[in-house]
């Protein structure tokens, strides 16, 4: 998130309800301090897509359809529904749903929030799982008609994800800072915001006219806590009562911690590097290539994983591979490790001797890790990177602004089983805009062609057409996949919850132990 046929699992937390040692402050026992490596940066998905942003988003926020167990749709916020045609999809709304301010929930409500991704003034992060989405409407008071393009066997797992709903009031007045600490946002679902700070924390309450089963949490504090070794203190010692922010490669630090239990379970996630296409070196194909045989991945797969996960062969997740081609995924061109190969490569490219290439990154998280590896096995060949940290909220605003991409090491979680939530992230023209997760730049009208081909395609020809489009990729290397990790969360013992691999609905199911 690596990935076996079991990934569907739910792994449940059943704990003894001894007490966390240490000498913090107790909590209230229906109070849980929950600590992130990175700040939320916005509440709205349009415009916080990721790992620290999104869940806490839905914890206050419904989708319109959830997965379950096994990746498929399920009924959230729409209690049902029906495809008239294949391209078209009526909702009908669960009956008695109000926002956390009391304000009913309306089909209007539910129609803008999906249609404000199709607005190119929002920006939205979220635009690509939508691109086949043609017309939303509100059809009466409690039903919502989505007519798509072309028919799209992903769209409702894509809803699932990314359909968040919010009163159309307060999104359309507000379509660029929706989710900021200045409007915040409202939702139907388990929590409410009470407290929203980039710099000190969100704070969550329990949504006491939720339509749902009502958490056992009555407060969820988010702190934020970027060093590792003082996360895992803070869990230590029960100032902070879990956390999603453990890496796979620090788990045996993590593993007999006193009052606490981690549990790692599959992910649907893909480390790779980035390699900006579009100008400089990186815009010869050899040098790309060149680059793949000379990254020493097996070791870098080793090193982040600890065991706890794998080596990236193409660029899919791994649980997105096996639910579409089971145990007979294709072979694709690759480059394994061989130094004489990378250099060989470099002696057909533009820059035979190597060059030098300025690389930013995170200074948080794995990122400094990784490309500290990556370069010392390119400057093998000839290649020297200059490494250039920043502060991790500065350097994912330049990343999603498209600001002086070179090569970076990327680490995407992603929410279904369908690679079509994966594949216009790396190769689709749109999502090489700025809030768009195409970092390399490649991409043409071609390969959006064959995008638009897979979004109907079904059966063999769904297979066949996703093979082209990772073959492609493996050939002309605009990424190179790494590893993959599993998911783990770290929880105090006087805590239980359950955690699967489609699921961030983490908040709804943790409780006190006992009860």
């Amino acid at each position: 998130m690596t990935y076996a046929k079991a990934a569907t699992a739910a792994v449940v937390l059943a704990l003894a309800t001894a007490c966390s040692s240490g000498g913090a402050a107790p909590q209230a026992r229906d109070s849980l301090v929950w600590a992130t490596v990175n700040p939320p940066n916005s509440l709205d998905i349009a415009h916080g897509f990721n790992n620290a942003s999104t869940l806490i988003q839905s914890a206050v926020l419904d989708t319109m359809l959830a997965l379950d167990a096994h990746g498929a749709p399920a009924p959230r916020l729409a209690a049902q529904w029906t495809q008239p045609d294949p391209a078209t999809y009526l909702f009908t709304l669960r009956k008695g749903v109000r926002f956390a301010d009391g304000t009913p929930l309306t089909a209007d409500d539910a129609a803008f929030s999906l249609r404000r991704h199709l607005d190119p003034k929002v920006a939205s992060q979220a635009a690509s799982y939508f691109t086949t989405v043609e017309k939303v409407e509100a059809v009466g008071e409690d039903q919502v008609e989505v007519t798509l393009e072309r028919p799209n066997p992903a769209f409702l797992a894509m809803a699932a994800i990314a359909w968040q709903v919010t009163p159309r009031k307060l999104a359309e007045a507000h379509p660029q800072d929706l989710g900021s600490p200045e409007v915040g946002t409202m939702g139907t679902g388990p929590f409410k915001v009470t407290k929203f700070s980039l710099t000190s924390g969100v704070v969550l309450e329990r949504n006491e006219s939720y339509w749902g089963r009502k958490p056992a949490l009555r407060t969820v504090e988010f702190r934020t806590i970027t060093d590792p070794e003082t996360l895992r203190l803070a869990v230590r010692s029960g100032e902070v009562d879990a956390t999603d922010g453990l890496s796979a490669r620090d788990a045996r630090k993590w593993t007999g911690l006193p009052g606490v239990k981690t549990i790692f379970y599959p992910g649907n996630n893909i480390g790779y590097l980035s390699l900006a296409v579009t100008s400089g070196p990186l815009k010869d194909v050899h040098v790309r290539r060149a680059i793949a045989h000379a990254v020493n991945r097996g070791a870098v797969s080793d090193l982040m994983t600890s065991g706890h996960g794998g080596p990236a062969a193409a660029m899919l997740p791994s649980p997105q591979l096996t639910a579409l081609y089971g145990d007979d995924a294709p072979t694709l061109p690759a480059y394994p490790y061989d130094l004489a190969a990378a250099r060989a490569e470099l002696a057909r490219s533009a820059y035979p001797q190597g060059f030098e290439l300025a690389v930013p990154y995170s200074s948080t998280g794995d990122s400094g890790t990784v490309m500290q590896t990556v370069a010392a096995d390119l400057a093998k060949i000839g290649i020297k990177l200059t490494l250039q940290p920043s502060p991790a909220d500065q350097y994912r605003s330049r990343m999603m602004e498209h600001d002086r991409l070179s090569i970076h090491y990327v680490n995407l979680a992603y929410g279904t089983p369908d690679p079509l939530e994966v594949l216009p992230d790396m190769v689709s023209r749109a999502a090489a805009e700025p809030q768009g997760f195409n970092f390399a730049g490649y991409g043409t009208a071609a390969t959006d062609k064959q995008l638009d081909a897979l979004a109907s395609a079904t059966g063999q020809d769904r297979k066949a057409r996703v093979t082209a489009l990772l073959t492609e990729i493996a050939e002309e290397v605009p990424y190179i996949p790494l590893f993959a990790t599993d998911n783990a969360v770290a929880l105090s013992e006087r805590f239980t919850g359950t955690f699967t691999t489609w699921s961030l609905d983490y908040f709804t199911t943790i409780r006190p132990a006992g009860r």
